[in-house]
């Protein structure tokens, strides 16, 4: 007994159909795992040049303010984290370190004005609060018309309670 088969040519056209159909699904799903594996990357980067901020801030200086203060040493980390975060295609459209912010907590969590006379606070906290404006076109090589690309984060480091003293 034989079978009856179609017509040659025949056998695999569902098949091709279907290919056909699920093609671009699978470009979209592409395109999106990628965007979210770059944004994922850019954020990474951007949270650890925050902590990496924050660090250098709470260890370097006596005073929160005037040349030589945390703050200015906070924003000179920040000015070289943009000039070494372009190899990683981590590139912001605004400026990283004019657009960021460095406040200084005491241990009652009063916020510490920055002053040439003001004194880090031993045993509190710095936050260095990160804008970057990513541009689209880092987020998976695709530009998307109205996509928010500004990412903040919030780097912390506690200051050391006994930095300041002197060893006798």
């Amino acid at each position: 007994m034989l079978k009856r088969r179609g017509r040659p040519g025949e056998a695999g056209s569902g098949m091709v159909i279907g290919v056909a159909i699920m093609f671009p699904m699978l470009v979209v799903v592409i395109m999106v795992l990628q965007v979210v594996a770059d944004s994922s990357r850019i954020e990474q980067a951007l949270q650890a040049t925050a902590n990496r901020t924050a660090r250098t801030a709470s260890l370097c200086c006596h005073n929160t303010g005037g040349q030589n203060g945390a703050e200015a040493v906070a924003k000179a980390s920040l000015q070289a984290a943009q000039a070494d975060n372009a190899y990683n295609r981590v590139r912001c459209n605004n400026d990283l370190a004019g657009d960021s912010d460095v406040v200084f907590q005491d241990v009652d969590g009063g916020i510490v004005t920055p002053g040439p006379y003001t004194a880090v606070p031993p045993g509190g906290t710095v936050h260095v609060f990160l804008t970057c404006a990513v541009p689209p076109q880092l987020l998976g090589g695709f530009v998307l018309p109205l996509f928010d690309a500004a990412r903040t984060v919030v780097g912390t480091a506690t200051i050391d309670p006994f930095r300041h003293r002197t060893a006798t």
